[in-house]
């Protein structure tokens, strides 16, 4: 029987990998510097998410590590948000 994390946890990872290759699209035909904040912010979420999968499949991370893991890189993603809609 598959867990729901790991049916979230793709479905997951493939949104965030669309999203990402969206961005890049948008940022090689428009080249804004508000759209390169966005492609990151995706990428990274996408890297969040890819990170995730191989700590639940491969690495014994204990709960904290993958607490501070997701935590980090959550603040990068929010950094990046901020920078793509509110930096002029």
């Amino acid at each position: 029987m598959v867990a729901i994390e790991n049916v979230l946890l793709a479905a997951e990872s493939v949104f965030a990998l669309v999203l990402t290759v969206i961005a890049v699209l948008a940022l090689r035909r428009a080249k804004d510097v508000q759209l390169a904040f966005l492609a990151a912010a995706f990428g990274v979420f996408f890297l969040k998410a890819l990170l995730l999968t191989i700590s639940l499949f491969a690495l014994s991370l204990t709960s904290g590590q993958v607490f501070l893991l997701s935590g980090s890189l959550d603040l990068v993603i929010l950094t990046l948000f901020y920078g793509f809609t509110l930096r002029r």
